[in-house]
């Protein structure tokens, strides 16, 4: 059975490096003597050399909704996500704390759909590797409610501005038949582009900045409620 992803929450950075390498190097060599009973100090020692490197968002909008996976991509030397998965109570510490960190971050944007407050709720953490245990990925599943509707919509963020510190890419995936109208990403730099009409992909890249709003103008035509209703009335 697949376990719940459980790490410490890094979505902006992990403190500087330690300074005693010696000391790093003797919580390394504890961990390797004792096995997988691994203790709290190597766990808050390991958790300091993961950096995040990369991450991927990606939205999806309906009727009624709003849904979106982000994950984060990290560079692990020492095995600290590798540990935490071989214990169970840890695992179920961390998956907590992890799924309450992203919340309170969330919580602080103003996500506003047709002139109407709006608030996502974290409803999914998980976790894989690519290939190497030196290189896990955690994932977020998002989702809530939107008085979205047939015709033109509005959604709209405000964050605070920061610095882009790893390349990241967003893509917002609206229904077929519906279009993208306008976009604004505020002050920052960031890139984008509308393909195909109805899916917007944005890229950040590492240095830049972040515009501290987003605002996308799109319209969802009829023939989106008619398929529903096809589909509600052949099941």
């Amino acid at each position: 059975m697949k376990k719940t992803a459980v790490v410490l929450f890094v979505w902006q950075c992990f403190p500087a490096r330690l300074n005693n390498s010696h000391t790093l190097r003797g919580a390394v060599l504890r961990f390797a003597r004792t096995g997988y009973r691994v203790s709290r100090e190597f766990l808050e020692k390991a958790s300091e050399e993961v950096r995040p490197i990369h991450a991927s968002g990606f939205f999806y909008v309906g009727l009624g909704y709003i849904s979106y996976y982000l994950v984060f991509d990290y560079y692990d030397p020492l095995g600290y996500y590798d540990a935490i998965m071989r214990d169970q109570k840890l695992l179920e510490e961390e998956a907590l704390r992890l799924q309450a960190s992203m919340q309170e971050l969330i919580d602080k944007e103003e996500v506003i759909v047709n002139g109407v407050r709006v608030r996502p709720k974290v409803v999914l953490v998980d976790f894989g590797f690519h290939g190497s245990k030196k290189y896990p990925f955690i994932v977020f599943g998002v989702r809530f409610k939107a008085p979205i509707w047939v015709g033109r919509n509005v959604y709209e963020n405000r964050y605070d501005r920061e610095e882009i510190e790893y390349d990241y890419e967003a893509y917002w995936i609206f229904p077929p038949g519906s279009r993208i109208l306008e976009v604004d990403m505020g002050t920052g730099n960031e890139d984008w582009e509308v393909v195909g009409r109805n899916i917007l992909a944005i890229y950040g890249r590492r240095g830049g900045v972040t515009g501290g709003y987003e605002k996308i103008v799109f319209s969802i035509g009829e023939e989106l409620v008619y398929d529903r209703v096809r589909a509600d009335a052949s099941t």
